[in-house]
Order: structure tokens, then sequence, then C-alpha cells
């Protein structure tokens, strides 16, 4: 069910992609695939941006309430729920959009890993997309691909340049997200920590997968860093304009008439 509903089809989409290029390039048509997949995810992306800005604004409001309850887990788990009630936010918001990601990078794993390996071509090709010349050629000869990137980098093994891109790339994404102003000591060693831990995380992983794989890590954290620039400037704008919109005076309450 899996390998019919979301393995297929993007591996299909990629060899389409590859076929169409009019440079015969495993990398680059990974670099398209990439861009396409993360705009077909953005109204998911935008609304998990939302609830995260959405929760931060409201940490200096949490920690007010932890140091209020003083221990008393009960009472904190009460007052959060009224305020994220009172300011109509979900703590769970950024999770849904996230869930529904997963099976679909878990997809793309799957890809990745199959496309380089021979007969998977065969075995995953729907009919039409064999029939596109340059993926009829692949198959002609063995089934495979040129996994040859910039002409010194083999998709199909691990790249050590790759690895580190990955992991630069996975860094500045979580950095970008990181609240510029910490309300206490713990949050700002929790928020330094994910910063750290992520891109190094990327990095090992990357050194041992092929390294198609981190190309696309590569790509995807660097669309996401332009995703989240876009939606959360926008973010900080509309705010600006409400701030500086004309506030309207108050109507003074109408005298009654004596009798």
């Amino acid at each position: 069910m899996f390998q019919t509903v979301l393995v297929e089809p993007l591996f299909n989409l990629l060899m389409v992609i590859y076929a169409v290029l009019p440079v015969r390039s495993f990398g680059l048509a990974i670099i398209v695939f990439t861009i396409l997949v993360r705009l077909a995810l953005w109204p998911l992306v935008n609304r998990q941006l939302h609830s995260q800005r959405a929760l931060q604004q409201l940490q200096p409001e949490v920690a007010r309430i932890r140091k209020e309850s003083k221990g008393d887990r009960q009472k904190e788990s009460q007052m959060l729920m009224e305020l994220y009630k009172e300011r109509e936010v979900s703590p769970f918001g950024s999770l849904l959009p996230l869930l529904v990601q997963i099976p679909i990078f878990i997809a793309l794993f799957s890809v990745l890993r199959d496309i380089i390996k021979a007969g998977e071509i065969a075995k995953l090709a729907y009919a039409p997309v064999q029939h596109l010349q340059p993926v009829a050629q692949a198959l002609a000869h063995g089934g495979v691909i040129s996994t040859q990137f910039l002409g010194f980098i083999n998709l199909a093994k691990p790249s050590v340049i790759l690895a580190l891109t990955a992991g630069l790339a996975q860094f500045l994404q979580t950095r970008q997200l990181s609240p510029k102003t910490p309300v206490d000591d713990q949050q700002a060693r929790a928020m330094q920590s994910m910063t750290m831990v992520f891109p190094v995380f990327t990095f090992l992983i990357g050194l041992t997968l092929p390294s198609a794989l981190a190309l696309y890590w590569t790509t995807t954290s660097l669309m996401a860093i332009l995703q989240q620039w876009l939606i959360l400037r926008r973010d900080v704008e509309e705010l600006e304009a409400a701030d500086e919109a004309p506030k309207l005076p108050k109507k003074a309450p109408a005298k009654r008439k004596q009798s």
C-alpha cells in the first residue's frame, strides 16, 4: 500500500524530471524534484511555521505561569490551557503538519535509495515512463542511470562534501527559527543544543548513506530557509502594519438629557 500510494508516484516523478531535463544529470533532477516537493508542501509548512511563531510569542506568558504555579503541575497545566484558549493557539498546531510530512520523507528516502540500484527502474517505473528515451536507454544498459554529479561526486556513494553541506544547511535552517531573545537560560540552552545537535546528526548520517540523500537534504533545507524567510517576513510586515494603522478615537459616552 505504502509502495503503491507514495513510493511509486514519487519514483516516477523523479524519472520524468530526469527524462525531460535538457541536461542528463541525476543530481540536477534531484534538485528540481526536491523543489517541486517542497512547493507542494507549502501549505503545511505555512501552517507549521505560524503555529511555531505563535507559541514563541507566548513564551513570556508561559514563563510567568510556571513561576506563579511554583511547581504545581496541575495548576500549571490548567493555567496554560486557559492561556492557549484565550489566545486561540494550539500547542499541537505545529505537530500535525509535521506528522503528515513524515510518510512523504520516508517515501523520498526509499525513492533515492532504490533508484540507484540495478533493476529498480524496471520494477517501479510505469509503462509510459519506461518508454521515455533516457529511461529506455537506461533500461537497455542494465537498468541503471549515471549517478555522477558535477563530474566528481558519485551520488550512489557517501560524499563528505555533500554531507557537510547538508549539515551546514540544517544548521542555518534551525538557527533561523531560534528565538532572538530567549526568556530564560533553560530555553536558551535547549535552543542552542537543537541548533548544534541536528546539524551534527545530519552530517554523521550523510557520511553513511548514498550522497543522493545528502543532496536532497541540502536542497530541502535551503528551500525551507527560503520558505521560512518569506512566511515569517510576511508575518512581521502584517504585525507592523497593524501597529501603524491609525487608531480611531473612542466615542465619548452620550450625555443623558436631564428631565
